[in-house]
C-alpha cells in the first residue's frame, strides 16, 4: 500500500508553524518585544520591536530583525518567520500602533453673546477633538458663570485613546453685575445741613465688568421744600444691565420766615424795638448803623428767646438805622429796616401833659456837659433855678427858692434846661437845651 503525504499547518499564537509528515513541532514559534515589552495597546513615543527565536537546527529567519516604528500609525505589522533544517517553519506576526500626537481641541459655546458682545448669565461650553490615528476618546465641557471680566480665557481639553492630552481656551466677555451708582450734590448744604436755594445732583457709577456708558442726567432740585426730598438716579453698563435706583435725600427749604412786624418806643436817650417773629425762625440779629463802634453798622442783638431789644447807647441828634434779620434753620432770612433818630431836649414830662404830681424832668445828655442848669416858670414868675450834674432831677412837691417857700399848685408850668461846661465858679453855658409847657392837676 502506497504511503500518503500529510500536510499540517498548526495556527499557534499568532505564529505560523509548518510540520512535514512524521515531524513532531520541537521549538516555539518566534517571540516579540516592542520597547522591551508587550507590544498591544497604544504607543505615544517610537517603538522598537525586537524578536527572539531558537537557533537550534534554524537555517534562516525572515523580518526578524529589530524595527523602530517613529511615524503615528494605527496599525504596522511586522512578520519573523524562522526556518529549520528538519523542514519545518515557525513565524509570528504583530502590529504596532502608535500615536504621539495630541488631538486639536475647537471650543465653541452654546449661544452668542447676550448684549454687545458680553454674556450676561451663565454660559456652557463644550470642546470636540480631531485625532487622525488613535482618535478622540473624550473631550471636557463646563459652564462659565463668574467672575465677571473682559478678558476671560475658558479652557478645555480633549484626550485621544493613546492618552495624549490637547487643550485649547475660548476668551469671552462676562459680565453678570449691574453698575453701583452714587449721587453726589454739587456742594455742601447752605446752613445746619440744609439747602436753601437749587442745587444740582449728579450720578455716576461703577462696573468691574463691561464698564458704565450711561447714567442719569444731572438733575437740578429747586423744590418744593421737603425733609427729605429726594433725587433718584440709575446707570446702565456695556452690557445692557440697568442699576438698581440709587436715591439722594436733601433737605430743603427754600422759603424764608415771615417778614417781621417791627414796633419802637423812644424815651429819651434809648429806644425798645420789638418785632415779630415765627415759629420757624430759630435765630434773630439787629444791626445798626453807625454801630457802636464807629461808623460801620455793628450786630447790637443776636438770639433767639427774646423779640425785643433796649438801645441804650445812643448819641442825641444821631439818626439810626435798625435792620431786624430773622433766621430759620435752613439759613433763610426776613427783614425789616426802620430808621429813628433819638430827639434833643426835655422829652419828660411831654410838651403839655397833665400831671398829677411832681414830675420827673428829663432831658438829653450833651456831650461833655460838666453840668446843667433847670428852671422853673409859671407865668412870669421864676419858681426855681438848679444845677444838676445829671440829665434828670425829680420836682418836690414843696421847696425853697432865694428864701421864699413855694409850693406845686394846680396850674400852667414851663421847664428851660442848660448845658454848662466848665465848673460852677466858673461856667460857660450852652445853648439852650430845651424848654417844655406842663400843667398840673393835683388829685
Amino acid at each position: 500500500m502506497r504511503a500518503t503525504r500529510l500536510l499540517v499547518l498548526v495556527v499557534v499564537l499568532g505564529a505560523v508553524v509548518a510540520v512535514l509528515p512524521g515531524a513532531a513541532a520541537a521549538v516555539d514559534p518566534p517571540g516579540a518585544s516592542c520597547n522591551g515589552g508587550g507590544c498591544g495597546g497604544w504607543f505615544r513615543s517610537n517603538v522598537t520591536v525586537s524578536w527572539s527565536y531558537s537557533s537550534a537546527g534554524a537555517t534562516s529567519a525572515t523580518g526578524c530583525g529589530s524595527s523602530t516604528v517613529s511615524d503615528d500609525t494605527s496599525g504596522a505589522s511586522f512578520t519573523c518567520t524562522v526556518y529549520y533544517s528538519d523542514g519545518t517553519s515557525y513565524g509570528r506576526t504583530v502590529t504596532v500602533r502608535k500615536d504621539s500626537s495630541p488631538p486639536g481641541v475647537t471650543a465653541s459655546a452654546s449661544r452668542d453673546p447676550d448684549t454687545n458682545g458680553w454674556y450676561t448669565s451663565p454660559v456652557s461650553f463644550s470642546f470636540t477633538g480631531d485625532d487622525g490615528a488613535s482618535g478622540v476618546a473624550s473631550c471636557t465641557s463646563g459652564t462659565y458663570s463668574g467672575p465677571d471680566g473682559g478678558d476671560i480665557s475658558v479652557s478645555g481639553s480633549c484626550t485621544d485613546n493613546a492618552g495624549n492630552t490637547g487643550s485649547t481656551s475660548l476668551k469671552i466677555k462676562y459680565d453678570a453685575t449691574a453698575p453701583t451708582v452714587t449721587g453726589t450734590p454739587a456742594r455742601k448744604p447752605d446752613a445746619n445741613g440744609w439747602y436753601n436755594h437749587p442745587v444740582d445732583v449728579a450720578f455716576t457709577g461703577t462696573d468691574k465688568g463691561s464698564g458704565v456708558t450711561e447714567c442719569s442726567p444731572t438733575v437740578g432740585y429747586k423744590g418744593p421744600d421737603a425733609s427729605p426730598a429726594k433725587v433718584v438716579g440709575q446707570c446702565r453698563d456695556a452690557a445692557g444691565h440697568l442699576s438698581e435706583p440709587a436715591t439722594v435725600e436733601l433737605r430743603y427749604d427754600a422759603t424764608p420766615p415771615a417778614r417781621p412786624n417791627v414796633a419802637w418806643v423812644h424815651r429819651g436817650e434809648s429806644i425798645s424795638l420789638s418785632w415779630t417773629q415765627g415759629k420757624d425762625v430759630v435765630q434773630a440779629k439787629v444791626i445798626r448803623a453807625p454801630g457802636l463802634k464807629g461808623t460801620k453798622p455793628g450786630v447790637v442783638y443776636e438770639g433767639k428767646a427774646a423779640h425785643k431789644l433796649v438801645d441804650r447807647k445812643l448819641r442825641a441828634g444821631t439818626r439810626y438805622w435798625y435792620e431786624v434779620i430773622l433766621l430759620d434753620q435752613a439759613g433763610n432770612e426776613a427783614t425789616k429796616t426802620i430808621g429813628l433818630r433819638p430827639s434833643v431836649g426835655i422829652y419828660a414830662p411831654a410838651e403839655g401833659a397833665v400831671v398829677g404830681k411832681a414830675p420827673l424832668v428829663q432831658w438829653s445828655p450833651v456831650a461833655k456837659a460838666s453840668f446843667y442848669n433847670l428852671q422853673l416858670w409859671r407865668g412870669n414868675l421864676k419858681l426855681l433855678t438848679t444845677w444838676v450834674r445829671h440829665p434828670s432831677l425829680a420836682l418836690k412837691e414843696r421847696w425853697t427858692f432865694k428864701g421864699q417857700r413855694h409850693a406845686l399848685a394846680n396850674g400852667p408850668y414851663r421847664l428851660y434846661v442848660w448845658p454848662a461846661f466848665g465848673t460852677r465858679r466858673d461856667p460857660r453855658y450852652g445853648k439852650l437845651l430845651g424848654q417844655v409847657s406842663f400843667v398840673v392837676k393835683l388829685q
